[in-house]
C-alpha cells in the first residue's frame, strides 16, 4: 500500500475554472509568470491551458493553513531562494508541471506515508509492530481538538464530539498527521509541543486580483510565501531538514534541538519538525475516508511513544514572535481567542516600532521591503490571512481564521508615515476603549467591577471593536490612496482627525447603549451624567485622559484657554452632533 505525499494526489484544490480535483504536488504549478496570469474571460477555462488552481479546498481551516506551510517548506527545499533576485527570478518566470516535478524529484522518496522504509513524519522505529490493537489511539487523536481521554471521560466533548473521524483517507491522514507536527500543543508527559510551542499563529501573505482579472494561482500565492533561506548543501545532508529520516533525536536525556545544532538540523527544518513521535497504522480492508468522502486506504489508528525532538529556540519564518526583554530568548505568538483586530494586526503586519523587541515573520518582512510592486501588480493589495488553534494547555478552545488588507506601500516614505499612522489608530484605539469601560464602571458599579457584571463590560468591548474595525482599515487605505495636493504630513494628521471623531462617537454612542441612559432613575442620574461627561472631555483633548487620548493620537492638545473656562465651571464644551463631526 503505497502512497507519496508529493507524487500522488494530495491536494485538494478549487481551479480557475470552479472545478474541484485531486493533483500532486506538481500539479500546483502555473505556467504563468507572476503578474502575468490570463485576464479574466480571456480563453476557455475548462482547458488546462487557461485553468490553473486557485486555492487549497480542505473541509478543514487548520488543514489549510497546514497545507500552506507544507508546500511553502517544500518550495524552500526544491526552489533554493538565497537571495532576493533568485525569489524575483523565479516570480517572473513560467514554472509548469515538468519543471516543478524534476525539482521535487531528488527528495521525493522521503515523503512515503506507509511502508517499511523512511515514513512522512514518522518514526524510524516500527513500535506499532509490537503492540495489541487496543494500545492503538484512534486516528481521530491526531486532531488536536479532539479531546484526550481525561476529557472524554469528563464528558467534556460537547462540541466536538468523539467518533467523528474513525477512518481517514491517506491524503487527510498525511495533511492532518503534519498539522499535529507544525502545531502540537502540551500533550502530557514527554510528548512535545512544536518547535513553535502550542497552537502557534501562522501567517500567510496572499495576492488578490483586481477586478476584471483572472484569480492568482496558487502557486503565486505559495511562492509569495517562500522567503530568503538559502538550501545551502541540504540535499546532501537531507536527515538534517527531513528529520524522519534518520533515527530520532529523542529527548528523554533532556536533549534540545537548535538550528544547525551540531549539524544534526538544518534552519530549513523549521518546516518540518517532528516533536511527537508516531506511526500511523493503516487499516487491511480499504474505507471511505470520513473527512474528504474518499474511498481506498484508509488509515484507522496511530501509535505513540514519549520524548520526541525537543526543540529549542526556532523562528519560523510564517509566525511573529516577542520578546520580553533582550536577555530572554524570543517566543512565538499565539491566538487567544478567535478574533483577530485591528491592534493584533498592527503587532503582525507592521510591527511596534523602533526599540521595539517584536519580530515579524519572514514572509510579511519581505513583502513590505522588496516584493510590494510583484505583490500589487495584480491591481489589489494583498490580504493578511492568519490562523491558529486558541489553546488552554493541551485544550483548543477556538480556531482563529481571519483575512484583512496589507496596505503596502510602493514608497517608502509613504510606508514608513503609514507605519507611524496605524500604531497611533491602534494605540488611541486602546485610551478610548479603556475610557469607555471606565465611564461604565463609574456610572454602572461605582467605579467597581464586580463579577456579576463584567460580562457588560466585555460586551461594550466587543461592540467597540465591531464598529471601529472596519473604519481603521478604511482610514488607512485612505491615508495610502490620498491625493497628492497635500503633503504627507497633512494626509496623515486630516485621518488622525478622522479616527479621533469615529473614536468619540462610537465610545459616547456605546455608553448611552450600555449605561441605558434613557432610562435611568432620577436618583442614579448624577454618577452618569458625570461619568458621560467625563468621557466627553476626554475624547476632545481635555484632562487627564483627553491628554493621553491625544498623545496617543499624535495630535496636539486644545488651547489652554479653553480648558481653564471649562475648569471654572463652562462645564463641557457642547456638541453640534453626537458624531462629534467638527463641532
Amino acid at each position: 500500500m503505497g502512497f507519496n505525499v508529493l507524487t500522488d494526489r494530495c491536494f485538494p484544490v478549487v481551479m480557475r475554472s470552479g472545478e474541484r480535483r485531486w493533483v500532486d504536488f506538481a500539479g500546483l504549478a502555473c505556467g504563468f509568470p507572476g503578474s502575468d496570469e490570463p485576464e479574466a474571460g480571456v480563453g476557455d477555462a475548462a482547458d488546462d491551458a487557461a485553468d490553473y488552481a486557485v486555492a487549497f479546498d480542505w473541509p478543514r481551516p487548520d488543514l489549510d493553513m497546514a497545507c500552506y506551510e507544507l508546500c511553502v517548506g517544500v518550495l524552500q527545499l526544491c526552489l533554493d531562494v538565497f537571495n532576493d533576485d533568485r525569489w524575483e527570478e523565479l516570480w517572473f518566470s513560467s514554472v509548469g508541471r515538468e519543471d516543478l516535478a524534476e525539482r521535487i524529484a531528488p527528495f521525493t522518496h522521503a515523503f512515503e506515508l506507509l511502508g517499511g522504509g523512511a515514513r512522512f513524519l514518522q518514526d524510524r522505529e516500527a513500535f506499532e509492530a509490537d503492540l495489541k490493537p487496543a494500545a492503538l489511539s484512534p486516528v481521530e487523536g491526531l486532531f488536536i481538538d479532539t479531546p484526550g481521554q481525561n476529557g472524554q471521560k469528563k464528558n467534556a466533548d460537547v462540541l466536538t464530539h468523539r467518533g467523528r473521524y474513525p477512518a481517514l483517507g491517506l491524503p487527510a491522514a498525511a495533511m492532518t498527521l503534519y498539522a499535529l507536527q507544525a502545531f502540537a500543543p502540551a500533550g502530557g508527559a514527554g510528548n512535545r509541543t512544536s518547535m513553535r510551542g502550542g497552537g502557534p499563529l501562522s501567517v500567510l501573505v496572499l495576492p488578490v486580483a483586481g477586478e476584471g482579472r483572472a484569480p492568482v494561482s496558487l502557486w503565486h500565492r505559495l511562492l509569495a510565501n517562500v522567503t530568503k533561506l538559502a538550501v545551502g548543501d541540504a540535499a546532501a545532508q537531507l536527515h538534517t531538514v527531513l528529520p524522519w529520516l534518520a533515527q530520532t533525536l529523542t529527548s528523554d536525556k533532556g536533549r534540545v534541538i537548535h538550528p544547525d545544532d551540531e549539524g544534526d538540523a538544518h534552519p530549513l527544518q523549521a518546516f518540518f519538525g517532528m516533536p511527537r513521535r508516531l506511526r500511523l497504522v493503516a487499516d487491511a480492508q480499504p474505507g471511505i475516508c470520513a473527512l474528504t468522502g474518499l474511498e481506498g486506504p484508509v488509515v484507522t489508528h496511530f501509535a505513540q511513544r514519549p520524548y520526541g525532538m525537543n526543540y529549542g529556540i526556532w523562528q519560523h519564518p510564517l509566525t511573529p514572535y516577542r520578546q520580553l526583554k533582550e536577555t530572554e530568548p524570543p517566543y512565538s505568538v499565539k491566538p487567544k481567542t478567535a478574533r483577530f483586530g485591528y491592534r493584533d494586526w498592527v503587532a503582525v503586519a507592521v510591527g511596534e516600532g523602533a526599540g521595539s523587541l517584536s519580530r515579524l515573520p519572514g514572509n510579511i518582512s519581505a513583502a513590505r521591503q522588496d516584493r510590494v510592486e510583484p505583490l500589487t501588480s495584480y491591481g489589489h493589495d494583498p490580504v493578511l490571512r492568519v490562523g491558529g488553534w486558541a489553546m488552554n494547555n493541551m485544550e483548543a478552545m477556538a480556531y482563529l481564521l481571519a483575512e484583512q488588507p496589507m496596505h503596502l506601500a510602493r514608497d517608502r516614505d509613504v510606508a514608513q508615515m503609514l507605519d507611524g499612522l496605524v500604531r497611533s489608530f491602534s494605540e488611541a484605539g486602546s485610551v478610548a476603549l479603556s475610557a469607555l469601560r471606565d465611564g461604565l464602571r463609574k456610572a454602572l458599579f461605582d467605579g467597581q467591577t464586580p463579577d456579576a457584571e463584567k460580562g457588560a463590560l466585555g460586551n461594550a468591548q466587543a461592540a467597540f471593536f465591531e464598529a471601529t474595525e472596519p473604519q481603521f482599515h478604511r482610514l488607512a487605505a485612505a491615508f495610502l490612496n490620498g491625493g497628492e495636493d497635500e503633503s504627507l504630513e497633512a494626509r496623515a494628521e486630516r485621518q488622525r482627525q478622522n479616527w479621533r471623531r469615529q473614536l468619540e462617537e462610537t465610545v459616547l454612542s456605546l455608553f448611552d447603549q450600555f449605561a441605558g441612559v434613557e432610562d435611568v432613575p432620577p436618583e442614579r442620574a448624577q454618577p452618569v451624567v458625570e461619568a458621560y461627561a467625563t468621557l466627553q472631555r476626554s475624547c476632545r483633548g481635555y484632562g487627564p485622559g483627553g491628554k493621553r487620548f491625544f498623545e496617543a493620537l499624535r495630535l496636539p492638545l486644545p488651547v489652554p484657554d479653553k480648558e481653564k473656562g471649562k475648569e471654572k465651571g463652562k462645564g463641557v464644551p457642547k456638541a453640534k452632533s453626537r458624531s462629534g463631526r467638527d463641532e
